[in-house]
């Protein structure tokens, strides 16, 4: 399937911390890449732009993409959000964290397409929102940076603020009938059977 690139930032968030998976995630190997690079392969596609948010100086093999580093480190993903927003040349942005490798590309531009109008564009499958796998506006960063400020990092909380259009399962579905887009891997076992699935 051909598809234009459109105005959109791709960000990945890598931050470094990965307790729960006790190793750095996002060099984890991923097919004949890693699951870095697999995100970034599923990105490039449909974003203009392309950027990852590490406190960690990574090694990409992608000379389209920049790196950023966190302003308020050790801070979660709200703050790669306040910095992917800061850096990014288009208003609108897609934010997905390192660890997502089946990301849906088609799902991604469906989202991208549903943006207009809104602050956020975000699934809400399974009776709870989805941030890491969403649309941001620039508009955003009004109530981020106060709340990173005040040490307040609940990504959620700013949610009733904006004007937000909740994606649903039916809607990606058309993409993503078995919604592998959304999932993510946080500790070894997890690893180990996504890994295994997908090899199958």
């Amino acid at each position: 399937m051909s598809r234009e690139k459109m105005n959109l930032t791709g960000i990945v968030l890598a931050g470094g911390l990965s307790s729960r998976m006790g190793r750095d995630k996002a060099s984890l190997p991923w097919g004949d890449s890693d699951l870095l690079h697999t995100v970034l392969d599923r990105l490039a596609p449909v974003c203009s732009e392309l950027i990852v948010i590490s406190n960690v100086v990574r090694t990409i093999f992608r000379p389209d993409v920049r790196q950023m580093a966190d302003y308020y480190p050790q801070c979660g993903p709200l703050a790669g959000m306040q910095a992917g927003l800061l850096a990014a040349k288009n208003e609108v942005s897609f934010f997905v964290a390192c660890d997502m490798p089946f990301l849906c590309t088609d799902a991604v531009a469906f989202m991208a397409g549903a943006a207009d109008g809104y602050d956020a564009v975000v699934p809400f499958v399974g009776g709870y929102f989805h941030p890491l796998h969403a649309i941001y506006h620039r508009n955003c960063l009004q109530w981020i940076e106060p709340m990173l400020a005040a040490g307040e990092y609940r990504i959620l909380n700013f949610y009733p603020k904006i004007r937000l259009r909740r994606i649903t399962a039916a809607e990606l579905r058309q993409f993503d009938p078995e919604l592998k887009t959304l999932d993510n891997i946080n500790t070894p076992a997890e690893f180990s059977a996504q890994k295994n699935g997908m090899m199958e």
